[in-house]
């Protein structure tokens, strides 16, 4: 069983480097490869579900900045989103 994870938004530091990034469905959409000051940086994955990528505004080449506001949870190894 997975550990959740209670993350003050902002506060993501490089441990968090490397954990997969899946939408509300549970759809795989990018992988996070940087923190910079808090702040999450994701890669777009081949094949990420479009509407979620459009919502987000990832139309250009990464990485990308996944603002706080679209995280809803955060465990051991995956970022889930709330779109």
């Amino acid at each position: 069983m997975l550990e959740l994870l209670t993350v003050d938004m902002g506060e993501f530091t490089d441990r968090h480097v490397g954990k997969r990034v899946y939408n509300q469905d549970g759809g795989y959409v990018a992988d996070v490869v940087d923190v910079r000051n808090g702040d999450l940086y994701v890669e777009v994955a081949a094949g990420a579900d479009d509407e979620t990528t459009d919502h987000l505004h990832w139309e250009d080449a990464g990485p990308h900045h996944l603002r706080d506001q679209y995280v809803s949870n955060v465990n051991e190894e995956t970022v889930r989103l709330n779109v």
